[in-house]
């Protein structure tokens, strides 16, 4: 069993069942963000209620964060690990391909809020990128 995805849940306080050691290790397979079909396609054996628990699970406990692209279906990423149960800290912009649908993080990128109006309580925030990924650029796209 590897022991990034243990270390993933046991830093969480989850307990590791199996559905929630496969749908980790998906998401450690895949370098950009996932739906619950991409996730049940790669996990056609398994049942989609049962995905679809573990991702709110994951998601209440800080494992990843949806992210809203624009397309028909909401996609999950990895957080960074100083996220928590209350508060997501890894708010930082996306990238979606407009040619193969991907959706990347680009943790990397930091969004600077600080000139809004002082009376503004933001407790969320989405920026997302609309382009073509690199492989599609130059016509190499596996999709």
């Amino acid at each position: 069993m590897n022991k990034q995805i243990l270390a993933i849940l046991s830093e969480k306080g989850i307990n590791a069942t199996a559905m929630r050691l496969l749908v980790i290790e998906v998401f450690l397979q895949n370098s950009h963000a996932l739906s619950l079909s991409d996730i049940e396609n790669q996990l056609h054996w398994s049942d989609r209620v049962t995905i679809y628990r573990t991702l709110k699970t994951f998601e209440q406990n800080g494992v990843i964060h949806q992210i809203n692209d624009g397309s028909a279906s909401v996609k999950y990423a990895l957080c960074e690990s100083n996220c928590r149960t209350t508060k997501h800290f890894d708010l930082h912009p996306h990238f979606h391909c407009e040619q193969c649908g991907k959706t990347i993080c680009l943790a990397k990128q930091e969004i600077n809020i600080d000139t809004l109006p002082d009376n503004l309580q933001i407790n969320n925030y989405s920026l997302i990128f609309n382009g073509l990924c690199s492989a599609c650029k130059e016509n190499k796209c596996e999709n």
